[in-house]
């Protein structure tokens, strides 16, 4: 389990085992949640504890220690826009799940990617306001998840749509590693309509069930009830925690300039073609990380399908971005590495590796295997 993660191979398969030939991606998932009234547990943000954990993943010694098997998790969340004009995103974050995995591993070496690509609607939605799934690091897992969500497809056209609702689950409902270490993950909304302003306490139960509010304050943070956070200071709590850009498709001004109020002009990206996501994903993060630079962006977006005239758009529009801010946070060179040893999986970081006692060592051939009168030497 620790050691498996994206690949093309794995894509493709699951892609065809999971994606119908005809009809969008979540037809059975639909047909499902008519049926029974509820979503698969696996998107449902009501579901599997509420809160979203990314963790280390470990192998095993003999000796009982815990050896780091892919290196420090990075976490990238998606919530898609699926009202109106946007309701195929699903099936275009499919076609484009192989780009976002490739790429922002890029420009994320040595880390353990953990995605979590989910979709909003609106509340007037009849059923479903939110599907939040788990981190995963998996194509099998990825694809299956995006193929359960239901999307409803309505909304009211610029009246505002409620991603707010997963941006509060990213900014409370998360449990990291990488934000114990003092890091960030990622999170990205794409839209082309602003949110509202406000949240209430009656759809934030409708969205995460009624013991919402105990869950977020186990997981560390306090929120009342009675006196919720309006949308601004939701954002703010996010970038506590994450790197939080907005993805704007399109240019329309009500939309740019709700965000830019919500986010700051610096993380609201004008995206020229929605097929394009993934890459601007991976340019903003390897900006961050410091892996790329602003010369870099274009031939970068270039070199990886993106034409002329959009990679000279997207580097536009990401050059006001906080360049290098992850790089620029206290422990961005102590990230743990693949090979690295912990006493347990609950520690913060791994031993020195001085202290690691050495493994005695196993012959690879049964021939080498010694043996005297006795029995084995």
């Amino acid at each position: 389990m620790g050691f498996r993660r994206f690949t093309e191979e794995g894509y493709t398969l699951s892609y065809a085992t999971y994606v119908p030939t005809r009809g969008p991606a979540t037809a059975r998932a639909e047909e499902q949640a008519r049926i029974t009234g509820k979503l698969d547990p696996l998107v449902d943000p009501a579901e599997y504890g509420i809160v979203r954990s990314s963790r280390m993943r470990f192998e095993e010694r003999p000796d009982g220690l815990f050896t780091v098997t892919i290196g420090c998790p990075a976490t990238v969340e998606t919530r898609l826009d699926t009202t109106g004009s946007m309701g195929g995103m699903v099936d275009d974050a499919l076609k484009g799940l192989k780009n976002l995995y490739l790429l922002v591993q890029q420009v994320l070496p040595g880390s353990d990617l953990q995605v979590a690509i989910g979709i909003f609607g609106d509340c007037d939605d009849p059923q479903f306001v939110l599907c939040r799934p788990q981190f995963e690091m998996e194509a099998e897992k990825i694809v299956r998840q995006l193929t359960l969500m239901v999307p409803e497809g309505g909304g009211c056209a610029n009246w505002g749509e409620d991603p707010h609702y997963g941006i509060f689950g990213s900014a409370y409902l998360t449990d990291a590693y990488i934000n114990r270490i003092g890091l960030k993950g990622y999170d990205f909304t794409v839209t082309d309509e602003p949110a509202r302003d406000h949240l209430r306490e009656h759809q934030l139960v409708r969205i995460f069930g009624k013991d919402v509010f105990d869950k977020v304050a186990e997981n560390g943070h306090l929120v009342d009830r009675r006196d919720l956070p309006d949308t601004k200071q939701v954002v703010d709590k996010l970038l506590e925690r994450a790197h939080g850009f907005v993805l704007s498709v399109g240019d329309r001004y009500n939309a740019v300039r709700f965000w830019q109020q919500m986010y700051g002009p610096e993380r609201v990206i004008l995206l020229p073609d929605i097929n394009y996501v993934a890459h601007a994903q991976a340019a903003i993060v390897g900006l961050t990380e410091g892996t790329l630079n602003l010369e870099e962006v274009e031939p970068f977006l270039r070199r990886n399908g993106v034409d002329n005239f959009a990679a000279r758009q997207l580097m536009r529009s990401v050059v006001n971005i906080p360049l290098g801010a992850q790089a620029a946070l206290p422990n961005f060179d102590r990230r743990p590495k693949a090979g690295d040893v912990f006493r347990t999986k609950t520690d913060l970081w791994p031993m020195d590796p001085s202290e690691v006692p050495a493994l005695p060592e196993q012959p690879d051939d049964p021939s080498e295997i010694l043996w005297g009168e006795g029995g084995l030497l």
